[in-house]
């Protein structure tokens, strides 16, 4: 017999967001799929970012499939997440927006699967660093490429081959 959640135990339950974004893992078709996000984000003011769920430190991304089923994602297996442009940017102050616009240096990517994506990554390295190959080789999991509508969280180890396009 299943046991029902006590009335108690759902005054303990913090309340979410669920957002849409498009996850393709090594291998596989990219995926809409749905996240859940805190109201409150813990390092800055205004709701959590997808973003903050993919680059944590915690090895494996929780995500409801189409068909609702829960699926518990190895962060090493993602090529890719795409996320609105709009949900990633939203609650980041003036400041930061102007931060994540400068330096930023347009590309042609492919991914090993031959995905490929046409943006602007952002590139803030102190200044004797700060050529696009510098970007590429830092140690980062995941990195950013923008574009005009989405914001694509690239894992590094799928890509193939990225262009400057200036």
């Amino acid at each position: 017999m299943l046991s029902q959640p006590s009335p108690r135990s759902d005054s303990y339950r913090i309340p979410k967001h669920q957002v849409s974004i498009e996850l393709a893992l090594r291998g596989g078709e990219p995926e809409e799929v749905s996240v859940f996000l805190h109201p409150r984000a813990a390092s800055h003011a205004g709701q959590e970012r997808p973003s903050e769920l993919l680059l944590n430190d915690e090895p494996f991304l929780t995500v409801i499939a189409g068909d609702g089923s829960v699926r518990f994602i190895n962060k090493a297996a993602i090529a890719y997440m795409t996320v609105a442009l709009e949900l990633e940017m939203s609650g980041r102050s003036d400041s930061e927006a102007r931060l994540a616009m400068d330096g930023c240096t347009p590309i042609d990517l492919t991914l090993d699967d031959g995905s490929t994506f046409v943006g602007e990554v952002s590139i803030l390295l102190p200044q004797a660093n700060s050529r696009l190959q510098d970007f590429l080789n830092t140690s980062d999991r995941f990195f950013e490429v923008r574009d005009a509508r989405a914001v694509h969280f690239v894992n590094r180890d799928r890509v193939v081959m990225v262009k400057a396009t200036e």
